[in-house]
């Protein structure tokens, strides 16, 4: 079984992110980003997020549903 922990800290449509798989912090994960809302429960989130294992800064691009 593993456990992976997500976070963000919302700030005026801004983002702090925060990842760390199956709880290890060797393979943490953190970046910045802002959501965009459409139609009331879409949402995208691009962010910029740093990889600490593999010491690479990486452009993603989420979206999902809010309820």
């Amino acid at each position: 079984m593993e456990l992976d922990v997500h976070a963000r800290y919302f700030y005026k449509g801004y983002f702090a992110y925060a990842s760390a798989p199956n709880l290890d912090t060797d393979m943490l994960s953190i970046g910045v980003g802002k959501m965009f809302t459409f139609h009331k429960v879409i949402y995208i989130d691009p962010k910029v997020v740093y990889d600490t294992n593999l010491k690479t800064t990486n452009l993603m691009l989420g979206f999902g549903l809010k309820f």
